[in-house]
């Protein structure tokens, strides 16, 4: 029988060593080793569920969906997401930003994101018309928006087509418009949320941009360049400096009009469109942000002209695209190679014209912003990839009746609540087989 006294006492010591309590090689009736013996699992019982707390109020977290109404005075409009995936609307909402919007100029998906700093959550949302950014603190159990202090603060142009993203710890927030060839890169504060914009900031990025994206290692920024059909990806500084990787720009197949990475940060997939048609460009990414075209790309979109938008799955098992005049939602498994296939029953029909597209931090939901409606269409996400309409889809904002193409949620889709999900689905399943 194999002796497992060694590997015990190490380790005991190794804890004891991580607690401060001190091991000593007495007999069994020594006052230490009873202080050990007592002390010691209690110690390890406490890290335990402090490990599991952690892991249930992450599962357990409220989720919301939040829509830059783009109107003027523009406001920002917030829901709850309940249990069946239905969507109600927040007391007190909208919002004020403090700014105007573009009274829907154009389909910008992008004009809103979230940050999550030292737990503590926040919002940007861009205000068209004016040319500024505007922010919020979230209240993460109620969904409220409170004003983050000195924001507005400028970020581009006026009237032009901004996007926003946020690296995913929360230290910078990068933002762009497409009438000019920089990205402006600004430092989160961490206690309060307000914007002060790095050193060197804004970069040139070399063409016009329109679509953004970092990587979820948060090493990488990706830019489409629309004025020539490209991706920019550009290495992420300690102080938000950005710097071009090898091989960027990197041309694509057409205009690029979303950008999403994978959780091992080695797959982007980008939406493209020529007017006429659209499909996905697919591309194997290097530890240095190289890109290489992967095996069969660009592979069909489903969309007869243009998808606005596309976000992975949590999991990343499933791409969805919005279609944005076609109507319609689809769904693609992602194949080990990066190959995309149409799940089945897709394209998945929308209450109207869709815009943004994003999934709860589970994934086990996902929404569509409908901008001919000032409203959002909802599905639940089975196992396999296919969609259903959530009870009492779409809900309406309450806004002008064509405005806000962009929405997200918060907490943002994560490859780490997936994860546990899983596990926890996982585990479930063990015990019904038991």
């Amino acid at each position: 029988m194999p002796n497992f006294s060694l590997g015990l006492h190490s380790f005991s010591k190794s804890v004891s060593a991580e607690f401060g309590i001190g091991v000593a090689t007495k007999s069994s009736s020594s006052p230490v080793i009873l202080f050990e013996r007592t002390l010691l699992p209690m110690k390890i019982k406490i890290l335990l569920c402090m490990i599991l707390c952690s892991t249930i109020n992450l599962l357990a977290q409220n989720n919301f969906i939040y829509t830059n109404d783009d109107v003027s005075p523009n406001t920002v409009s917030a829901f709850r997401v309940n249990a069946d995936g239905s969507l109600t609307l927040l007391p007190g909402s909208p919002f004020a930003t403090g700014g105007n919007g573009g009274n829907d100029r154009t389909i910008d998906p992008e004009k809103i994101t979230t940050a999550r700093v030292a737990g503590r959550g926040f919002l940007y949302a861009a205000n068209i018309a004016d040319g500024t950014v505007s922010g919020f603190r979230i209240n993460s159990q109620t969904g409220a928006l409170v004003a983050v202090p000195g924001l507005p603060v400028p970020i581009g142009a006026v009237n032009s087509s901004p996007a926003l993203a946020s690296s995913p710890n929360g230290k910078f927030l990068f933002a762009t418009d497409d009438f000019t060839p920089v990205v402006h890169v600004f430092r989160i504060a961490r206690a309060t949320g307000s914007l002060r914009e790095v050193p060197g900031s804004p970069f040139n990025v070399g063409e016009r941009s329109q679509r953004l994206k970092v990587s979820p290692s948060g090493q990488f920024l990706a830019v489409g360049l629309e004025s020539i059909n490209a991706v920019g990806i550009f290495a992420i500084g300690d102080d938000g400096t950005l710097t071009p990787a090898p091989g960027s720009p990197v041309l694509l197949s057409a205009t690029p009009t979303g950008i999403d990475i994978n959780c091992h940060n080695n797959r982007m997939f980008v939406a493209v469109s020529d007017g006429f048609s659209s499909h996905i460009d697919v591309f194997h990414m290097a530890e240095d942000g190289s890109l290489t075209p992967a095996p069969g790309s660009p592979f069909p979109s489903g969309a007869r002209f243009l998808v606005s938008a596309l976000t992975l799955s949590p999991n990343n098992e499933f791409l969805f695209t919005s279609n944005t005049f076609n109507e319609a939602v689809s769904s693609f498994a992602v194949q080990a190679n990066g190959a995309l296939k149409p799940v089945s029953g897709s394209p998945f029909a929308a209450a109207d014209f869709v815009g943004k597209i994003e999934t709860t931090r589970g994934g086990d939901f996902v929404y569509a912003s409908l901008f001919a409606r000032a409203a959002v269409d909802g599905w639940s996400v089975s196992p396999n990839g296919t969609l259903a309409r959530v009870p009492g889809s779409p809900f309406f904002t309450g806004q002008s009746p064509v405005t806000e193409s962009s929405m997200v949620a918060f907490p943002a889709p994560s490859c780490r609540a997936a994860e546990l999900d899983g596990d926890e689905k996982e585990t479930k399943e063990r015990r019904h087989e038991r």
